[in-house]
């Protein structure tokens, strides 16, 4: 029997985890808006390590009380008082990531965010077990009201739990795999990237921690009644309204409709357009100018954003190599870190982070899911092209990206979906890698410089399981948002801002509330790849 897995919500407060282009979000009440409420600037936020024993004490008090308690007023009280406990957590680690990614050589940001890490299972147990005795009060029919929770929300928190000794364990063993990858990405900072050398001595030891956590992963699958990693992973992870055998025919007709494509523009020589080099200033002034045209709620987040320094776009030697948007809870505000390559490429990587950070302004933290959150990043992205004269070659080259998202992204969902199925005798790293050559060659990335050995530098497959689908889906949505655009101006852009502050968790029903195509449907591809040959023929 599966046992039921679900998306953390509450009154004021939803929490999902989407590392990678790694959005962290969060819904906070909406009351401190309009409360005065104004952005804390990024040096002013002050850190401090959870006190995990005051953490557990807190959740044994809120239960406590929260058994007897017969007072709607108060029992509000009590589970306003958890929420703090939470997102006091959850603030806390969001800060030590953030800082620990500015320069993985720190030795106090590595500890800090690794304390924070190995104590997410132990803090959203405590959630979940705090719903469970809701659940069973007196006041349950009250706390369903639509001035609450809302109708049937405790009929998944009924029986047993998920989170106990047995899985706790896997999901720790997982946060101490995930650190050893970040340990292990700080060291390899010293390597030429991608050369042998890299692939040979620092590769190895991520090929190593990648099986493991393929291997945990599965148990924790197991442990909780799916039949496969990917779909715990969809239910866990990532709020999705699609299976993954849906998603599987997809990435199949990905690769019958667009590979060949793909291909073409990989030997025609495509790629000798050189990208400029953009500074910081002038990838920053690029955004900027964005956001200046499009007006309203996005200028308004823009200016918040730069005003309290809450981003990072310089370079750093040792920086994570990643882009992401993460919400600091406490401040009720996102933060944008971006990894440059300081070509013109890095004004589409800002516009896609503070795409992110826009929906999370705009929504007061967002709550939608996995998929939802990367049409807005990926959405913005086309757009800008559209409102800004970017000069140079971006536009022929994020036209060329939209090609290779499909191709690449789609390529790396297969073999990780391919890779959870893997028997746990057939489970070995040169396996792994056997079927990542396999894929990849399926996909066409022998028509490039490929070395099979670097699935080992896809961070998400690390600390994101079953994320890059997210790409693929949303960058066909976002597609559809930049032809509305083309074929009538202002249209794509009233789409976008009439739905930036969606509470849609779901990404097919939120296609469908927006008046867009599902990706899914019957000849969408083929239309897809019709628009790209214009484009890039």
């Amino acid at each position: 029997m599966k046992k039921r897995i679900l998306c953390i919500t509450a009154v004021c407060l939803v929490l999902a985890m989407l590392t990678g282009c790694s959005v962290i979000q969060s819904y906070f009440d909406r009351l401190s808006q309009l409360l005065g409420f104004s952005m804390t600037d990024f040096a002013d936020m002050e850190y401090t390590r959870p006190d995990m024993d005051a953490f557990r004490a807190g959740l044994e008090s809120c239960c406590a009380d929260a058994e007897k308690e017969t007072n709607i007023r108060k029992m509000q009280q009590i589970i306003l008082d958890f929420y703090g406990l939470y997102e006091d957590f959850y603030t806390s680690y969001a800060l030590a990531m953030i800082h620990y990614s500015k320069d993985l050589t720190d030795s106090y940001w590595e500890a800090e965010n690794a304390f924070c890490t190995e104590h997410t299972a132990e803090v959203d147990a405590g959630l979940d077990r705090l719903y469970r005795v809701l659940a069973k009060s007196s006041l349950r029919e009250e706390l369903e009201g639509e001035d609450f929770f809302g109708p049937g929300f405790f009929e998944d928190y009924q029986g047993e739990s998920i989170y106990d000794d047995t899985f706790n364990a896997m999901l720790t063993r997982e946060a101490e795999l995930v650190n050893q990858y970040y340990m292990v990405s700080s060291e390899a900072a010293s390597a030429v990237y991608y050369s042998d050398a890299y692939f040979e001595y620092y590769g190895t030891k991520m090929a190593t921690i990648f099986r493991d956590l393929v291997e945990v992963r599965q148990k924790m699958a197991a442990y909780a009644g799916y039949d496969s990693y990917p779909e715990f992973a969809y239910d866990f992870h990532h709020v999705r309204d699609y299976t993954v055998d849906q998603a599987q025919d997809y990435l199949q007709q990905i690769q019958t409709h667009l590979v060949p494509l793909y291909r073409q523009l990989n030997t025609s020589g495509y790629w000798n357009i050189q990208l400029q080099p953009s500074t910081e200033q002038e990838t920053f002034a690029y955004v900027q100018a964005v956001a200046n045209s499009m007006g309203g709620e996005i200028k308004a987040a823009f200016d918040d954003m730069a005003d309290a320094g809450l981003y990072d776009i310089a370079y750093g030697e040792n920086k994570f190599d990643a882009s992401f948007t993460m919400y600091i809870y406490a401040y009720s505000a996102p933060y944008v870190f971006v990894n440059p390559t300081m070509t013109e490429y890095d004004k589409l990587t800002f516009t896609h982070e503070f795409g992110h950070f826009a929906n999370q302004y705009v929504s007061y933290g967002s709550r939608t899911g996995t998929d939802v959150a990367e049409i807005f990043s990926q959405g913005l992205e086309y757009l800008s092209l559209c409102y800004v004269e970017a000069g140079g070659n971006l536009e022929k080259i994020r036209m060329a990206t939209c090609l290779t998202t499909y191709v690449e992204q789609a390529a790396y969902a297969s073999f990780e979906q391919q890779v959870y199925d893997l028997a746990a005798d057939a489970l070995t790293v040169e396996n792994i890698q056997a079927l990542y050559q396999s894929v990849g060659e399926a996909y066409g990335f022998d028509s490039w410089a490929w070395d099979s050995r670097d699935y080992v530098c896809i961070t998400h497959f690390f600390t994101s399981p079953l994320y890059v689908i997210s790409y693929v889906v949303s960058n066909d949505a976002a597609l559809q948002l930049y032809q509305m655009e083309q074929a009538q101006t202002g249209a794509g852009m009233a789409c976008y801002a009439e739905n930036l502050a969606t509470e849609e968790a779901y990404f097919l029903a939120f296609l469908e509330s927006a008046g867009l195509q599902s990706p899914f449907a019957p000849g969408r591809l083929e239309e897809v790849k019709k628009t790209l040959e214009t484009v890039l023929q």
